[in-house]
């Protein structure tokens, strides 16, 4: 395995055990908002499982596979059902879980040159701009820069 993917791998991993981390003791509180402008525990999971449509493990097949040629982001989707909304806090955690398994298995695919040679056409519509990304930086931005919990200092 390449030091790259064995970086991105163990950064999945740690992804996953914050945001389980976070989601401990939550049953009770999974749809509590500070502010009615403000997301539930529940909507900031399934934004980012679903976060491009159908996850980000789909992009990645789509890439290393050279069946996706680009795809579409939308800013500030919580990707609520009427399904997940009905979902407790386990559910909720085997939906994770199920992700996270999934990314993996697609980073085990990928091959050292494929970090820098594979990419996709990221059209982000909610900024109406459009991005070629290659895997390298799809894995940054989405579990370097969007998933981890930063401090507010």
């Amino acid at each position: 395995m390449t030091s790259r993917r064995n970086a991105h791998v163990e950064n999945v991993r740690g992804v996953r055990a914050e945001l389980l981390g976070l989601l401990d003791g939550m049953d009770y509180c999974l749809d509590w908002k500070p502010e009615p402008s403000a997301w539930s525990a529940r909507q900031v999971a399934y934004h980012l499982l679903d976060s491009p449509p159908g996850g980000m493990h789909q992009v990645l097949w789509g890439m290393l596979s050279g069946d996706l040629d680009e795809f579409e982001l939308w800013s500030d989707l919580d990707n609520m059902t009427p399904e997940r909304l009905a979902y407790d806090l386990e559910q909720i955690r085997e939906d994770i879980g199920e992700f996270f398994l999934a990314v993996e298995e697609a980073l085990e695919s990928v091959a050292a040159e494929d970090f820098d040679e594979k990419s996709v056409l990221a059209l982000f519509r909610s900024r109406g701009t459009e991005e070629v990304l290659t895997v390298q930086v799809l894995l940054e931005r989405f579990f370097d820069r969007h998933w981890r919990v930063r401090p507010l200092v």
